[in-house]
């Protein structure tokens, strides 16, 4: 009994692990540009436009990344406060009247290129588990060996999300950042979004664009 309760507790602690690793999301700034040759000042108000086809997921988008952005001592303009129809997002003289109400000077355009579900096999495995028992020897040595514990294998869906943001200097209506991230098995949209919004600033911030 004293050498099989280990194992169990063991082989208990192992499987945990393996679900959490499983479960694990993340989301990486795969790429990103800055403009040398940018000499302006760091952004004080930004206009947040997120070009998703999903109203709410849009408005929801543009909340939370302004908020992300008071973390930096910003101002951040959820766009959906001042156009109303996302079609309007294409529309140049809509965006400009925005900017111009909004007193912005930067504009961040989120575009989801895709958000897509593909299949993954995942291979067998096997994973050694110490196993602990009473063994000879002096001063009660206890000898050691293993349990070979088998993960077969199975097939599992991943959800894959691609974002690409370009931010524009409205003095000048230059480009001066872009980037893109991938988010692997989100845990939820908000996660997406935090994950997306913190990668963003923190390179923009190292660009000088940030307080």
């Amino acid at each position: 009994m004293k050498t099989i309760v280990p194992t169990l507790r063991l082989m208990l602690i192992i499987l945990l692990l393996f679900g959490l690793t499983a479960c694990t999301s993340s989301t990486k700034l795969v790429k990103s540009w800055s403009d040398p040759a940018f000499e302006g000042k760091p952004f004080q108000e930004i206009l947040i436009l997120a070009v998703i086809k999903d109203d709410i997921q849009r408005r929801h988008y543009e909340q939370v990344f302004a908020e992300r952005v008071a973390g930096y001592k910003v101002i951040g303009i959820a766009g959906n406060t001042l156009i109303e129809d996302p079609k309007d997002y294409g529309n140049k003289p809509k965006i400009l009247e925005a900017v111009k109400k909004s007193g912005a000077d930067a504009v961040l355009l989120a575009d989801l290129v895709s958000m897509k579900k593909e299949e993954r096999q995942v291979p067998s495995s096997f994973t050694y588990a110490p196993r602990y028992g009473y063994g000879y020897g002096y001063y009660g040595y206890y000898g050691r060996t293993y349990d070979t514990i088998y993960q077969p294998g199975y097939t599992t869906e991943d959800t894959i999300v691609k974002l690409e943001t370009t931010v524009f200097d409205v003095e000048s209506e230059k480009m001066v950042w872009a980037g893109g991230t991938r988010s692997f098995n989100p845990a939820s949209a908000e996660k997406i979004i935090t994950e997306n919004a913190d990668l963003i600033l923190s390179s923009m911030k190292k660009a000088g664009l940030l307080p």
